[in-house]
């Protein structure tokens, strides 16, 4: 028994000091990959400095005309593989003044700060980062290093113009890393750079051209895309159009990406069964062109189950529509429906293919103060003379209206409720049309 327990305190003994010197070698091993990585950004830091000002420019970077510098290499050191990324911008500094009217006699730099004076021709200096990693996504940075390299003589405009692109999210906050593509193919321009921490990337030195030739997207990992659009002669009236780019100016364009979103549709029949095998439309709000009117984004799906998932949905509105044949008689939210960035829509169609069925497809208001006397208008379709309505919630007696009036198109219903005995809370609006009943969901909201 002794032996058995002398056994195993030696192996805890071994274990341990085996798993401290696995430690010890790992971070041996990291301190002298570090050690590396500071040494090539030190050397491509030094490199660069012993250039001349005009010459600090990468192959594909935002200053123009491009240079010879790699925007990525990968190098060895220490029989390890690095990947040295070097960025080169130019820095708009509130010294002499900044770019970006903001209002209120203030102008602001691409960096956030702000003066009181316009700089016409922010390229006051250039900035290099120099970041040092191992090669493979996600790799941590071993070594960072910046510095700010100015030219002998003063800033001068020339024969070119300045290009300005702001990203911002879905609620106007800047994006920051977001890609921004710049091409030109006229004037044989591609630019690809990432937006700072304000949401800015800014191009100088770029030729000019007035007819509309620059073309501009901006998207994210996971997010949706905005651009400019090409106008053509069958397109001319682009809703937001490639830009020009004049002499000695500063164009402006403000692009807006977000995360995407799941839109999950249900579409059931009047007694609640699942509708399977039907295509659903989900046409956006936003539009890419004036004439003809033209959505930016247009999905589809069929039901599977009766349910279709839409995945990498724009944030925006959307009209929801089924094939001829079969008509919407109520949507749980009301259409159009609103899909915020980075969430999960539920949406509940009823449909029928009985097209004499009551429809609702518009409530006006949908909420209102407990203990108020409100008139509801439900417009539509189908709604019979002698149709009834009430609010109904479970375990509350139904409201019904103290007036009800169809109108003779049978398209519209205003009904007044007194609401002064009435709990708050969401209540289905149910309409009987002649025996045929239509429920909206939580149509209505008593607050």
């Amino acid at each position: 028994m002794e032996v058995i327990i002398d056994i195993f305190v030696i192996t805890l003994v071994f274990g341990a000091l085996i798993s401290s010197f696995v430690l010890v070698i790992k971070t041996v091993n990291a301190g002298r990959l570090r050690t590396a990585a500071a040494s090539l950004a030190n050397e491509q830091m030094e490199g660069l400095r012993n250039l001349p000002y005009d010459s600090l420019s990468t192959q594909n970077g935002t200053i123009l005309p491009q240079g010879t510098i790699p925007d990525t290499q990968t190098l060895v050191r220490s029989n390890s593989s690095f990947v040295l990324t070097t960025t080169i911008i130019y820095v708009d500094d509130p010294f002499d003044g900044c770019a970006i009217p903001t209002g209120a006699n203030l102008y602001q730099c691409t960096d956030g700060s702000t003066s009181v004076n316009q700089d016409f021709v922010p390229v006051d200096y250039k900035r290099i980062s120099i970041t040092v990693a191992q090669p493979g996504s996600g790799s941590p940075i071993l070594a960072r290093l910046s510095s700010d390299a100015g030219a002998k003589a003063a800033e001068t405009p020339t024969n070119t113009g300045m290009l300005l692109v702001k990203v911002n999210d879905g609620s106007g906050l800047p994006l920051e890393n977001a890609a921004v593509m710049v091409t030109d193919v006229v004037k044989n321009i591609s630019i690809q750079a990432f937006t700072n921490a304000q949401g800015y990337v800014f191009i100088a030195n770029l030729p000019p051209d007035n007819q509309n030739g620059y073309h501009i997207v901006a998207t994210k990992n996971s997010y949706s895309t905005d651009q400019t659009y090409t106008r053509t002669p069958q397109n001319p009236n682009q809703f937001q159009p490639d830009v020009d780019v004049n002499i000695q100016q500063i164009t402006t364009q403000t692009l807006a990406i977000d995360l995407f979103s799941t839109l999950q549709v249900a579409v059931n029949d009047q007694s609640g069964a699942p509708i399977n095998g039907v295509q659903i439309t989900a046409t956006s709000g936003k539009i890419s062109q004036n004439n003809p009117l033209t959505p930016k984004n247009i999905y589809q799906k069929t039901t599977s189950a009766g349910v279709a998932q839409f995945t990498n949905v724009e944030w925006d509105s959307y009209v929801l529509t089924l094939p001829n044949g079969y008509y919407i008689v109520a949507t749980s939210p009301y259409q159009p429906v609103s899909v915020d960035p980075n969430t999960t829509l539920l949406v509940t169609l009823t449909a029928t293919t009985n097209n004499s069925f009551p429809r609702i497809e518009t409530v006006s208001p949908i909420s209102a103060s407990g203990g108020a006397v409100i008139t509801i208008t439900i417009d539509g379709a189908n709604f019979a003379s002698n149709s009834t309505v009430a609010l109904h919630q479970t375990g509350q007696s139904d409201l019904i209206p103290t007036q009800t009036v169809v109108d003779p198109n049978q398209k519209s219903i205003d009904v007044t409720f007194n609401l002064s005995a009435a709990a708050t809370g969401n209540w289905d609006i149910i309409i009987n049309s002649n025996g045929q009943i239509v429920t909206q969901a939580g149509g209505f909201l008593i607050q």
